[in-house]
């Protein structure tokens, strides 16, 4: 099996896709990437999150793996392909399992952070 590189896209490249896809977004979906950036930018310690966290702040029932697949599936399409990420979702974020507990934690691509951050201060996103 041959290994390849993740792809992942520019600050910039991330930018250009806020500025064309953050409008579209569902209200649940805005959320989730609020929280995302907000764990990101406050929580030094800790800058991953369960996915039940990510429901909770966009007020679903059950996990939110399924929506982080869904906002990354449209990153995919604007950045043109699925396959360059292997799955939709990591697209904008990274996945780490806890053997322990059994959760799954994610964390905002640090280039989407910036971005995200970037797109905020432009487009005055409210916190």
């Amino acid at each position: 099996m041959e290994y390849k590189e993740r792809y992942i896209p520019s600050e910039e490249e991330y930018l250009e896709a806020f500025r064309a896809i953050y409008k579209d977004l569902n209200p649940g979906h805005q959320a989730i990437l609020e929280k995302l950036y907000q764990h990101c930018y406050f929580m030094e310690d800790n800058r991953r999150l369960r996915t039940q966290e990510l429901s909770e702040s966009a007020e679903y029932k059950g996990d939110s793996s399924g929506q982080i697949g869904l906002i990354g599936k449209k990153f995919c399409k604007f950045f043109g392909s699925e396959e360059k990420f292997r799955q939709p979702g990591l697209a904008i974020v990274s996945w780490f399992p806890d053997e322990v507990k059994g959760y799954w934690y994610i964390e905002l691509l640090p280039e989407a952070a910036r971005a995200f951050r970037s797109f905020r201060l432009e487009y005055s996103v409210e916190e």
